[in-house]
């Protein structure tokens, strides 16, 4: 695993408790790659805000770290044997993300998006989900995913598309595109729970 998620594999143990989908705010630089689909396959960036507007209040009391209800399932709870998909990326300002859909053990389809940047910051997108898929015109297959994240309700577009080759890519929710690499089920366990323990 490379920079700081590779960093803090070697320092923490995965004691970080939090909701099964969490959110926390941060932006993101765009890449140069694959710019020209951003536009084509993603309609418009969402808005971020809490309850009453103001996203550093948000922050503040939305901190992924936090638990809620007693035995709430949480990332942490996510095994290897509900990994679907898991992918990974980082871009050149060394921003990491880990990408998942994964299957609770009540049978709920799930979808996850750590974002990781540099000065500490981070944000957690958790939910339900619905996907459409496309091929472009490089016979790229686009998959959109519609998240309902259960924790602050709010709906954002994540995916991820695949090309030949074994090619993977992975956008955010502004649509930004990153080039990324498979992860098997039990890495994406483990990179899913130090990014937790990181943006805690």
């Amino acid at each position: 695993m490379k920079k700081k998620i590779l960093a803090m594999l070697t320092v923490c143990a995965l004691a970080a408790s939090m909701t099964a989908c969490g959110s926390s705010s941060s932006d993101e630089p765009a890449t140069d790659n694959a710019a020209a689909a951003e536009e084509e396959y993603y309609d418009e960036e969402e808005s971020y805000e809490g309850e009453e507007g103001n996203e550093d209040e948000a922050y503040e009391e939305e901190d992924p770290a936090e638990e809620t209800a007693s035995g709430d399932f949480t990332l942490l709870d996510v095994s290897t044997d509900m990994i679907q998909t898991g992918v990974y990326a980082i871009d050149a300002d060394q921003n990491e993300l880990v990408f998942s859909m994964f299957t609770t053990p009540s049978g709920t389809a799930m979808a996850s998006l750590f974002i990781f940047c540099p000065d500490g910051t981070g944000d957690v997108l958790c939910g339900t989900y619905s996907a459409e898929s496309e091929y472009d015109e490089n016979n790229i297959l686009w998959t959109k995913l519609t998240v309902s994240d259960v924790y602050t309700g709010n709906t954002f577009n994540i995916g991820f598309a695949e090309a030949d080759g074994g090619l993977v890519y992975i956008f955010d929710k502004t649509g930004t595109v990153y080039d990324g690499q498979y992860l098997t089920a039990d890495q994406t366990v483990v990179y899913m729970g130090t990014a937790a323990a990181l943006i805690s």
